[in-house]
């Protein structure tokens, strides 16, 4: 059955394997898969790119951080928000040259996520040995609407997931040299440095090491070979360093992070698997079939590199070691963190749906070429994950994907603001609206605020003193308030106080609702 064999070669014409001076067909058959797979998650990366210029939380941090100037993101990040200090040094250039619309900063996340899904198929073809394989995982992950929905963020993780499956890759080919007697320091100080960058994009991302232990651990390579990954992974590890020291010295900054419960596992599974849940199950299914035992001895026994010796491991291990110290630590599991576990759940379900193919060509026996029945099964499954989850991939592409949306109340303030209006924030969190949206606020004038975050170092500012802005909200005849509505039932003293100033001494004249906050205006009697 070869490639239904998960853990070894496929001999078959669809084999990736190219010798030199192959004619144009042969190359297309190495190539071209890799192509339409990426150009599938391209087309959907730009479908809806603009969102109608609405921001979530992040993407509102990503738009001001990448504004600023060295100097001043040094100062922001002495304060706050290291963790994501490298992406936003990237993103430096990256804004100086295209600009900072919402589309024009989520670019390069389309970019890296196109990238990974056109690794995908290059990885899982060169584990299985088969064509078919690859073009299968590829397109399911292309597919999956969670993948969609990141590379669509002006955030690190599309291209954490690039990074981790180009680690990897170095990994699988590292290992592959070791094997053949042909090790090359090159590819571990490769490995090392592509371990460096996945951890300077984000910590965490360090958990990628178990899984790729576990790779190694059954690939069973020799003492020689497992130092060599063990040195490479350490010296990339350590290097990150710098990065979890000021971390630890911002850890009130991941102090909003609970810990994780049954609902956080379901999200989870939505996250790799698919939004629509029979196709998420489908797809499970199908990554089952791809470690199920294919013969004497079973993968896991056989001593060499596999893909579900790789895909297992990316699946299973960094996401369940981080729920793990969630529960028994500090809270630090959040699904984005560990998005790039997709990709062992892409490789796995591509792989069994090239098996399940298999099988159903071996019942058909001479009946049906083999090919052509593997192929209209491949072809029927992922036609089934783009069409029955057309409705996610459309709702990933509105603001009401995003726990807040800045966007829309933003441009509703500054098409009915008046010169001379004031604005005020319940809290300061949501301050972020005139952070992301300058130029909405230009008639408007933030009075309680005492230091803006340019000079705080921070992302919110800090306000003046609650009696302070009492007294200077009645000089005002209309007042924004944006966040939350005045109630005498608020928690926060402050707020509480200027909520009951303003319902006893104004008048509420519009109160409009958006995705995680309510914008209300207020008349002075």
């Amino acid at each position: 059955m070869s490639a239904a064999r998960t853990g070894q070669r496929d001999a078959s014409p669809a084999s990736p394997e190219v010798a030199p001076g192959a004619g144009w067909s042969a190359r297309a058959v190495r190539f071209l898969p890799v192509a339409f797979v990426a150009v599938v998650m391209f087309v959907l990366g730009l479908w809806g790119l603009s969102r109608r210029d609405a921001m979530g939380n992040d993407e509102i941090v990503t738009r001001y951080a990448s504004r600023l100037s060295l100097g001043q993101l040094a100062h922001l990040l002495e304060h706050t928000d290291i963790y994501h200090g490298f992406y936003y040094v990237v993103m430096h250039p990256w804004v100086a040259v295209f600009g900072n619309t919402p589309s024009a900063i989520r670019v390069p996340s389309v970019i890296a996520m196109t990238c990974a899904t056109g690794l995908m198929v290059h990885i899982a073809r060169r584990l299985s040995g088969s064509t078919w394989t690859g073009l299968f995982a590829g397109l399911i992950m292309a597919l999956t609407p969670e993948i969609s929905f990141y590379a669509q963020t002006a955030r690190e993780y599309a291209t954490i997931v690039a990074v981790v499956l180009c680690a990897t890759l170095a990994l699988v080919r590292a290992l592959e040299a070791e094997a053949a007697g042909q090790g090359d320091r090159r590819r571990w100080i490769l490995y090392g440095a592509l371990i460096t960058l996945s951890g300077y994009l984000n910590e965490l991302t360090l958990m990628v090491l178990a899984a790729h232990m576990a790779t190694v651990l059954l690939a069973r390579p020799g003492k020689r070979a497992f130092w060599h990954w063990f040195t490479a992974g350490a010296v990339g590890a350590f290097l990150v360093l710098p990065v979890v020291a000021g971390s630890i010295h911002q850890d009130s900054a991941a102090s909003w992070i609970t810990r994780p419960h049954l609902h956080d596992i379901e999200i989870l599974f939505h996250d790799y698997f698919g939004s629509v849940t029979w196709v998420a199950v489908c797809l499970f299914i199908c990554a089952v079939a791809a470690v199920l035992p294919d013969g004497a001895p079973p993968w896991w026994r056989r001593a060499e590199i596999s893909l579900p010796s790789v895909g297992a491991p990316l699946l299973v291990l960094p996401a369940g070691l981080l729920i793990l110290e969630s529960l028994v630590g500090h809270p630090l599991y959040v699904d984005r963190y560990v998005l790039y576990g997709e990709t062992g759940a892409a490789i796995l379900a591509g792989a069994g749906l090239y098996r399940i193919g298999s099988w159903l060509a071996d019942r058909a026996g001479g009946r049906a070429d083999r090919r052509a029945v593997i192929a209209v099964t491949g072809v029927i499954a992922c036609l089934a994950v783009l069409i029955f989850q057309l409705t996610p991939q459309h709702r990933a592409r509105t603001p009401l994907t995003r726990q807040f949306d800045y966007g829309d109340p933003a441009f509703y303030i500054g098409a009915h603001a008046r010169p001379g209006d004031g604005v005020l924030f319940f809290n300061s969190f949501f301050r972020k609206a005139e952070l992301g949206y300058p130029h909405q606020f230009r008639d408007t004038t933030d009075f309680a605020m005492a230091v803006t975050p340019q000079k705080s170092g921070t992302l919110n500012g800090f306000d003046k003193r609650a009696s302070v802005v009492e007294s200077l909200m009645l000089g005002y005849q209309r007042i924004w308030v944006v966040g939350r509505a005045p109630s005498a039932k608020v928690s926060n003293p402050a707020v509480r106080a200027e909520g009951e100033l303003l319902m006893t001494r104004f008048t509420e004249i519009a109160h409009k609702k958006f995705r995680g906050l309510v914008v209300t205006l207020w008349q002075r009697r």
